[in-house]
C-alpha cells in the first residue's frame, strides 16, 4: 500500500476513536493483520520472500484479500520475488 507504517497507524487510532465515540460495537485494539490474517499463510509468505516486518504482512494481505491485480511499485525488488515463489 501506499501508505507508511505511522500513517496507517494514525488512521488506526482515528477509526478507533470515531467507533468509540459513536458507540459502534468493535473489538479494542483490532487491526488488519489480527482480523484478516492467518499466520500459518503469512508464515508461508515469508518463506517465500515476503519481508516479516508489519507493513510487508499488511501489504500481502491486502494482496491476498484484493478483488483485482494490485498495482505493485517495487523498487527492491522483494514484492516480485514473493510474487514469483
Amino acid at each position: 500500500g501506499p501508505f507508511t507504517p505511522s500513517f496507517r497507524t494514525d488512521l488506526l487510532s482515528e477509526w478507533s476513536g470515531k467507533m468509540a465515540s459513536l458507540n459502534v460495537p468493535h473489538t479494542p485494539g483490532a487491526d488488519i493483520t489480527s482480523t484478516l490474517a492467518d499466520p500459518v499463510q503469512i508464515r508461508s509468505w515469508n518463506i517465500a520472500g515476503l519481508p516479516s516486518d508489519g507493513q510487508s504482512v499488511e501489504n500481502g494481505i491486502i494482496v491476498a484479500k484484493a478483488r483485482r491485480w494490485p498495482l505493485m511499485i517495487d523498487p527492491q525488488g522483494q514484492a516480485n520475488k514473493w510474487i514469483k515463489n
